[in-house]
């Protein structure tokens, strides 16, 4: 399943709001997770292996759990809390879903590692091609965008840049791995020569993504494997040398690249400031992008006006982390690194005369080339990217051999009872209101239209349910059709009927309400809003025509009365959704992202599948 994943993964576009790739992500740690369960319970037995990282990471879970159950906002918290979740469930499976049979335990781990390989070596080649665009051999043509920055299917420079960064150390720990192996075989040779030739097209292709941050960290991770590999000084000392060497010569080939004015050090400094205001604790997991508008300075709004730019990220994940987290979260994720390396050095020296030295050291240099291009990035907000950290993590502690075994002693009814209950926790199955036992069906085919199609998940708790309704939101969503969209059967004669009973009834504001609607869906928005102004003068107490009044106002684009009418409607009414929904629309689009998504959050308390609340939170974090 983990080597599916990693295959899989790769290859998968990743789409804004939409996300295919975090859906293969977490649907794979779903499995995982509950393949890893299910034999727990089997066995009879919890095995977990003894590391160093354990206890640091089981302390972030509690105090990211705690920062998100305190926050005013959950549904702005939630991305980082599912974020740490992840990263937390890929190093505990990585770390234990090996065994402790050494030579089986080597066969399992260049599975692992000859699928991530085979994955990420397709996304690199789909990346290098679009530096050149359409590629025609003979009577064939590759159709690949020509981009001016390579993204891959990462759908963003910088993102698939910290992928290669995190692969390509890997993949030269591989190759001299394959190196080492004294069979003189074809298929070692054949291995080891594309293996070699992906790593070069992989140095074009970082070249080809023109991202600083990750040059830097590659640079430095390849420093690092000169280090652990060569035992000898002069030759160490040769071997950087040349390296700084060529470093400094692309440095000046590239200086436009390097020139380019992104104001970091501006937001580094806005965001120091901002941290200063709650140092112990933060502003919160995720909040920086809804909180630095009221820290950002004249300076900095003079280069990217919030109009115009949302800054949703401090360009660096430590200062950022250190905001959002305060000095306690910025302190624990500095003793996850520290209780990462030490060790991982150690295992290291130990393993210094085998052959998986290599993958050893490939591991630590990613590791370290991924952190180290966080210091200009914040590329571990993207969940896929710290995915990969944590996996790297998780397979070097998978060299331990010690572990934890907690026996369960469980019967034969004890062990079906729980794998029911592992159903429903994690979603398979639940309950209708009746109650009536289903099973999660998320594909329907559709026989009068000859096609398959997604309907939406029954309601109910579970982990599968958790996962996918986000991602479904934007696929209900786009089929709502706008309101102003639907026309009326018969306007002329509905329009007539209802003038009639005006004349009959001057002072009903419910026919004045259903005119506006039906001006409303012919278009007619001058009427429309005649009619709603007319029924407020006979009632002014009605949320429902504030709250309908405000939409068409927002559609001939008076955004300042449109507000205004939410705001009344929702003094009136303080508890219906639709009003704050439409209000944290407006507020968004205005730039006021902290009182635009205190009203989402309001309306998913109300409406936890609410689509349109799911979307705008994830278009204001992207």
């Amino acid at each position: 399943m983990l080597s599916l994943t990693l295959f899989l993964d790769p290859i998968f576009p990743d789409i804004q709001i939409i996300r295919p790739k975090l859906l293969v992500i977490e649907l794979g740690l779903f499995c995982l997770l509950f393949a890893w369960l299910i034999r727990t319970i089997q066995q009879g037995k919890i095995e977990i292996r003894k590391t160093n990282l354990n206890f640091p990471i089981i302390i972030y879970i509690l105090y990211i759990s705690i920062a998100y159950l305190l926050s005013e906002n959950k549904s702005v918290a939630f991305n980082e809390f599912k974020r740490m979740l992840i990263c937390s469930s890929i190093y505990f499976l990585s770390c234990n879903i090996l065994g402790k049979d050494c030579e089986k335990n080597k066969t399992l781990r260049n599975t692992i590692l000859v699928s991530l390989i085979a994955g990420s070596s397709i996304a690199l080649l789909y990346g290098f091609l679009q530096h050149f665009g359409d590629i025609h051999l003979a009577k064939f043509v590759f159709s690949v965008p020509q981009m001016g920055r390579a993204a891959s299917t990462f759908g963003n420079p910088i993102f698939f840049a910290v992928h290669l960064v995190f692969f390509l150390p890997i993949l030269l720990g591989f190759f001299f791995y394959l190196n080492q192996n004294k069979k003189r075989s074809l298929l070692i040779f054949v291995s080891k020569l594309v293996v070699a030739a992906i790593f070069i097209i992989g140095l074009f292709t970082l070249y080809f993504t023109q991202t600083r941050a990750a040059w830097i960290g590659f640079f430095i991770s390849i420093l690092l494997f000169i280090i652990l590999m060569i035992k000898s000084t002069k030759l160490k000392i040769i071997f950087i040398s040349i390296s700084i060497f060529l470093g400094v010569i692309f440095a000046i080939l590239t200086h436009d690249v390097w020139l380019r004015q992104q104001a970091h050090l501006l937001i580094w400094r806005d965001t120091l400031s901002m941290w200063m205001h709650s140092p112990l604790f933060g502003t919160g997991p995720g909040t920086f992008h809804i909180n630095f508008p009221k820290f950002a300075s004249q300076d900095l709004l003079a280069i990217w006006p919030q109009s115009q730019r949302i800054i949703n990220d401090a360009h660096n994940e430590y200062v950022q982390l250190l905001a959002e987290t305060g000095i306690i979260g910025f302190g624990i994720f500095f003793w996850i690194l520290f209780s990462f390396f030490r060790p991982g050095l150690k295992t290291f020296n130990q393993n210094r005369n085998s052959n998986e030295a290599y993958i050893l050291a490939g591991l630590l240099c990613s590791a370290a080339g991924v952190l180290i291009q966080n210091i200009g990035s914040v590329d571990m907000r993207f969940i896929i990217s710290a995915f990969y950290l944590f996996l790297v993590i998780g397979l070097l502690y998978s060299f331990e051999n010690s572990a934890y075994i907690i026996p369960l002693n469980l019967k034969k009814n004890a062990k079906i009872t729980l794998m029911i209950l592992s159903l429903f926790i994690f979603g398979i199955i639940g309950l209708d209101k009746k109650p009536k036992i289903h099973f999660v069906s998320l594909l329907h085919y559709d026989f009068s239209a000859n096609k398959l199609d997604i309907q939406p998940l029954p309601e109910g708790t579970g982990l599968l349910p958790l996962i996918l309704r986000p991602y479904l939101a934007q696929k209900l969503l786009s089929r709502e059709v706008d309101f102003f969209d639907e026309k009326l059967f018969e306007p002329i004669k509905t329009l007539d009927e209802l003038l009639e009973l005006q004349k009959k009834y001057p002072n009903e504001t419910k026919i004045y309400e259903k005119l506006a609607w039906s001006y409303s869906k012919e278009r007619n928005f001058p009427k429309a809003i005649e009619c709603y102004e007319k029924a407020l003068q006979i009632n002014p107490n009605l949320p429902g025509v504030y709250n309908n009044l405000g939409n068409v106002l927002f559609y001939v684009n008076n955004r300042k009365d449109s507000i205004e009418c939410y705001k009344k409607s929702i003094e009136i009414k303080p508890g219906q959704p639709d009003a704050h929904l439409n209000l944290g629309i407006l507020l968004y689009l205005d730039g006021k992202l902290e009182e635009s998504a205190k009203h989402f959050d309001f309306v998913l308390k109300k409406d936890p599948g609410n689509e349109k609340a799911i979307v705008y939170l994830k278009r204001m974090r992207e």
